[in-house]
Parts: C-alpha cells; structure tokens; sequence
C-alpha cells in the first residue's frame, strides 16, 4: 500500500514538474510587433468605451439615437456571453488543469463555481447594503396622520417599522379619510407622487392641515428617493466596471506571452472582445446623469481603456518569466476569471438584462416593435461574443 501510495505521489510531481516550465525561452519573441500591439488594444478600447459619452456630451455631432440604443441592448449581450463564454469556461479549464495539486482537480473540481457563487452571494451584500431600499422605513411614517400631525414637515420621523405595522392596524376617523384618498382612481409615479390636495377636490376642511403636512413630506421623499436612485446605479456601474477590469489585466497579459500565428489570432479575438466590452461599458456610463464637467465618466472610459495594455506592459516586462500554463499562473487566472464571471453575472442580468427588460419602469420605455427589437439586439451581442470567445 505504501509503495503505491509512493508511486502515485511521484507520478503527480513528475505530471506537475513538467508543467510550464522555460518554453518561452524557446520560442521568438518579436518586441516591435507586441508593442504595436499594445498601442492597438489601447486606442480600441479607449475610443469604444468613449464613444457612447462623446455621443451624449457633444448633440452637435448629431449621431441618431438609435445608435445608441443598439449600443446598449447588443452590448448587454456582449457582458452576459462574456461571463458565461468566456471567464467561467475559462476559471474551470484553469483550475481543474492536471499541473495543479489534487484538491482542485480529483477531490474538488467544482471549485471555479463554488468561487464564483461566492462573488455573486458578495456583490449581493454590497448592493444590499448601499440600497436605497434601507431608508424606506425612516419616510414611510410620514403618511402617518399622527405622527404628522404631532411634528409636523420639517422634522425628520423616523420611527421602528414595528411601530409603523402597528399604527397601520389601529382603525380611526382620520384613517378612514385617509384610505378613501387611497382609494381614488390615480396613479401616481414612483419618483413624480402627484399632491394629495391635487387628488380630490372634496377633502374636508378639517383634514386639509393633514394634507399640506402630506406633501410636504412626499416631495421631500421624492426628492431623496431621487438621490438614492442615482447613487444605486452609480453603484452598479463601478461595479460592472470592477467586474470587468479584473480580467482584462490578465486577458493582456495572456496576449503579451503568445507568439507567431496564435498571437495573431488571439490580437484579432481581443480587439473585438475590446471593443464589444467597452461599447457596452460606456453605454451604461453615459446612461447616467452626471453632473456638469464632471470627469468621473471619463476617467471610468480610461481606466477600462488602460487596464488590458497594463496588463500587456506586465507581460511585455516578464515574458521571459510568467508562463500561464505553470501552477502559479494557472490559479492566479483561474482564480481571479471565477471572481469576476460571478461579478458579471450577477450585474449582467440583475442589473441589465432584468431592469431592462423584467422591470416596471421598461414597459413604458420598451412596447411593442421597439422590445422585441431589444431582445434580438441581445441575443446578437451575446451570439458575437460567444463566436469571440471560441478564439479568445
């Protein structure tokens, strides 16, 4: 038993030891053209993920809408294929690769997806914990009547929401009023609530005082739900970056180690992969509404136009040394491809696919030619991307 536990633990040196291992050094390597190559990914990238922001900062230039809307449908695709296509297939062939010990490919194969539900179950966390959603609890109270009443608009109510499902059970002439307003046939927008005198024209003299209290505090709700709003999507959109930063490091330092024909093919893969990514990153950070001569939006453009030529300047620095294919490389890309395919599918179809399509607020932007127009441009984006992928 011993000798063929002996036997089995030399095989696995042996099978490891031959992994990786100096075939750089064997190989030409032509510096001018990997240069070059640097300089082409970073003008593809820098342009594509800047293009959506110049359409929308500079009108004059007169570039249809249209375009943008398929920028931003196709290049939802473009992110969804990318973190199924491409990063997850990739974490599992990284980690369950035969160079590396046991535990990541006989006992635990699985451990490329058990890191990236992890990523998922963590975005989940930071999202929660910045939501909007936490402060509803703090302006709910302000529609109730005896709160109101007793402070008034100008304080800040914000009581238990215990307190606030009790009082919501106690039955009183002022509620009573309060639910025939409820009751009235209007609709009222989630961020633009209509005023409550505005409602019905018969609202009692003695409840008038109420109803001035009331919208009060509903534009002031209005007004912070506005805010939370726009800090949420600021949120979602570093993180989308985040998820896709990531990888591109190593995507260009995959690039920077390659040589003759495959370098040549993977530069092609990767310049469409650039610009597919970076036409639907900028998509979304023009979405947003950023303040006057703020320059946020356009240092997000040159940080994901930068991050891939790093990462080409990190291989170009150490092609005679980093070999992906030895157990280091093969876990530091395994590793940090699962991170960010969980990153991505969660704010591909949460944060994309679903608000888009799935949400409320989509069924008064997106009806009837204009939705099904939508759906298709996702299914193209994630067809390209996934025909990218077989190259990259």
């Amino acid at each position: 038993m011993a000798s063929i536990m002996s036997e089995s633990s030399i095989t696995s040196l042996t099978r490891r030891s031959t992994c990786g291992g100096g075939l750089l050094a064997t190989r030409s390597y032509d510096l001018p053209f990997h240069v070059g190559a640097l300089a082409i990914i970073l003008g593809v990238s820098t342009l594509a993920c800047a293009f959506p922001l110049v359409a929308v900062k500079f009108p004059a230039l007169c570039i249809p809408a249209n375009l943008l809307f398929v920028v931003r449908h196709f290049g939802t695709g473009v992110l969804i294929a990318t973190a199924f296509v491409h990063l997850l297939p990739t974490a599992f062939i990284s980690l369950t690769d035969p160079c590396l010990p046991s535990l990541w490919n006989e006992r635990y194969p699985a451990m490329a997806g058990a890191i990236s539900l992890a990523a998922v179950f963590l975005i989940t966390v930071i999202e929660m914990v910045f939501s909007h959603g936490r402060s509803v609890c703090s302006l709910s109270p302000a529609f109730d009547p005896h709160v109101a009443l007793e402070h008034g608009p100008e304080k800040d109510i914000s009581p238990d929401c215990e307190q606030i499902a009790d009082r919501g059970r106690r039955v009183n002439s002022t509620g009573q009023q309060l639910q025939r307003l409820i009751d009235a046939n209007v609709t009222i927008d989630r961020t633009e609530m209509v005023p409550y005198k505005t409602i019905r024209k018969d609202i009692p003299v003695d409840f008038v005082p109420f109803a001035e209290i009331v919208d009060a505090l509903t534009e002031q709700d209005s007004v912070h739900r506005g805010k939370s709003k726009q800090k949420n999507a600021v949120l979602q959109c570093l993180l989308l970056e985040l998820s896709i930063l990531f990888h591109s490091v190593f995507i260009g330092m995959a690039l920077s180690v390659e040589v003759d024909d495959a370098f040549v093919v993977l530069l092609i893969a990767i310049a469409f992969h650039q610009a597919f990514e970076g036409l639907a990153l900028g998509s979304r950070i023009s979405s947003l509404s950023w303040s006057d001569g703020s320059v946020k939006p356009w240092l997000m453009a040159l940080a994901y136009g930068c991050t891939t030529p790093i990462g080409q300047a990190i291989g170009l620095a150490t092609h005679s040394l980093y070999d992906p294919d030895s157990e280091t490389g093969l876990l530091v890309v395994g590793i940090m491809n699962a991170i960010s395919s969980g990153l991505l599918i969660f704010t591909a179809l949460v944060d994309l696919l679903a608000e888009d399509f799935l949400s409320d607020q989509s069924w008064h932007v997106l009806r009837g030619r204009r939705r099904c127009m939508a759906c298709f441009l996702v299914f193209l984006g994630a067809s390209g991307m996934s025909l990218v992928g077989a190259w990259t």
